[in-house]
């Protein structure tokens, strides 16, 4: 604590005034300092809208899915089958009849297995007074269904209940209790051949492996079991089988209804209004992109409003500040070297020309997308919407490759799609970013360039604020020194006068 001023002569005010011209080099320091986080901050901002656009963006074009829009009609005898297109549908024609339904196995109890009062969620050593097996219940049993892994069945903890799940559970087929027949069914879970030990067969397979829980307990004999088939169809003139009514060919799902030997075609469409609605949001948020970038780099500096001190806050309102602030933070990423070389790498890879494998789709400009006038700084624009659609309509292989073709291991780069060079552009960007200025939503300082700045700058204001604080103490010390010999010569001086007045009385 310091008391100082009992002269009459200010002492605080006049350390502060003299501390001013020493703490201008300490602000200008400061100063520098807030400009560096700032431009931290505008970097790893643009690091987070930059990672935006790339993974929730971007990304979905890669994909072939994107552009792989299609439907399908089915004409003929539209009862026969359905058909919905998938991602891989080509544009083919398919004629199809169905001369033979697959066909899944299935048998069941051929007695009751039970009593009425028989309770399925109980023990089945509690319930043996209620089912109608022949012989003695044992205490366990195992068995097998259609060479599936060994069933046991410990009959002192095991209901029927418990029976169905563990079959349900452990084999290709379903088994239900009914209550009213109070008997067990059995269906293979696939249709066609596929039962049996080998999954070949076109009965399903019981194997009482110790006791005769299937074939006493459940009373399942293989007379009266329903044999499967496969399928028998007729795809384009080729006489085949398969083991589902649903199956694929060409890329398109085709699930079998009714059996007759009538033909149905089916006729595969492009959804091109689908299509061109999603390069129109790829040109959309492209270009919302690029302006970003370019807007950063454009804006411009004003060097004349330096960040605020302390002091210079406290003269002014929270809305002052506000407005300070946002001109003391504009064009700190102004002529920016990274975004100035990625918005360049960006406008490269959606004009340059992509091998496609088409002798004329092989660039935007080919589906008629091109850059706008040179006010527009790169800007996409569909130049003429109805090439694009013909091109989808016609095409549309080649303008999924010229978005989505991936790069090639060894490749020259030019059969890379537009979307997959952007996609590594943007990659370089943020790692150029990330050493230009740290990971975004981190507070410690990093080796990056501009925390390394930071670094310095903060070593430099901790050893001029130590260098302050001695200067001010020892002001303090100077003046308490001069304050202690002004109340020294006042003394003296109230001493003589006070002697020689006496003297002269």
């Amino acid at each position: 604590m310091r008391v100082a001023g009992l002269s009459g002569f200010d002492v605080d005010n006049t350390v502060k005034e003299l501390m001013k011209a020493q703490r201008v080099k300490y602000d200008a320091l400061d100063q520098k300092k807030q400009t560096f986080e700032w431009t931290r901050d505008a970097y790893r901002d643009m690091n987070l809208q930059l990672t935006d656009y790339r993974n929730n963006k971007l990304f979905k074009f890669r994909l072939e899915g994107t552009f792989n829009k299609k439907d399908v009609t089915v004409s003929g005898d539209s009862e026969a089958i359905s058909a919905k297109a998938t991602a891989s549908a080509s544009g083919s024609n398919i004629t199809v009849s169905v001369q033979k339904l697959a066909v899944a196995a299935h048998n069941f109890s051929k007695e009751e297995v039970a009593k009425a009062e028989f309770d399925r969620t109980k023990p089945l050593i509690e319930q043996t007074s209620n089912l109608l097996h022949g012989t003695p219940l044992s205490s366990a049993y195992t068995f097998k269904i259609n060479g599936s892994e060994s069933i046991v069945i410990d009959t002192s903890k095991d209901s029927i209940n418990d029976v169905i799940s563990k079959i349900n559970q452990k084999t290709n087929v379903t088994a239900f209790y009914d209550e009213s027949t109070r008997k067990v069914s059995f269906m293979a879970k696939q249709t066609g051949l596929v039962n049996g030990a080998d999954q070949k067969g076109d009965t399903i397979l019981f194997e009482d492996v110790s006791g005769d829980f299937l074939s006493n307990v459940l009373q399942v004999k293989p007379e009266g079991a329903v044999k499967a088939n496969d399928a028998e169809i007729t795809i384009n003139g080729l006489t085949t089988t398969r083991s589902s009514n649903t199956f694929t060919v060409n890329g398109i799902e085709i699930t079998l209804k009714k059996a007759g030997g009538t033909t149905a075609t089916i006729e595969p469409k492009t959804k091109v209004d689908e299509v061109v609605d999603s390069i129109k949001t790829f040109i959309s948020e492209y270009n919302d992109f690029i302006k970003l970038t370019q807007d950063k780099v454009a804006e411009a500096r004003n060097r004349d409003y330096l960040p605020l001190s302390s002091e210079q806050k406290g003269s002014l309102s929270e809305k002052q500040i506000e407005q300070w602030e946002k001109l003391a933070k504009s064009g700190l990423l102004r002529n920016d070297p990274i975004l100035s070389k990625l918005t360049n790498s960006l406008r490269l890879a959606v004009t340059a020309n992509v091998d496609t494998g088409h002798p004329t789709i092989r660039s935007l400009a080919s589906i008629g997308i091109d850059t706008g006038d040179y006010s527009e700084k790169g800007k996409l624009v569909i130049k003429d919407e109805t090439k694009l659609r013909a091109a989808i309509e016609n095409n549309l292989d080649a303008v999924q490759a010229l978005f989505t073709r991936p790069a090639a291991e060894g490749g020259s780069g030019s059969e890379t799609g537009i979307a997959n060079r952007m996609y590594a552009q943007l990659k370089t960007g943020l790692d150029e970013l990330v050493e230009k200025a740290g990971v975004p939503n981190t507070t410690s300082f990093d080796q990056s360039v501009v925390g390394t700045q930071l670094l310095q700058v903060n070593k430099q204001l901790n050893q001029l604020d130590t260098k302050l604080k001695t200067m001010e103490n020892n002001y303090y010390t100077k003046f308490a020194a001069m304050e202690a010999a002004i109340n020294r010569y006042n003394s003296q001086s109230a001493y003589l006068a006070n002697a020689f007045g006496t003297n002269s009385k």
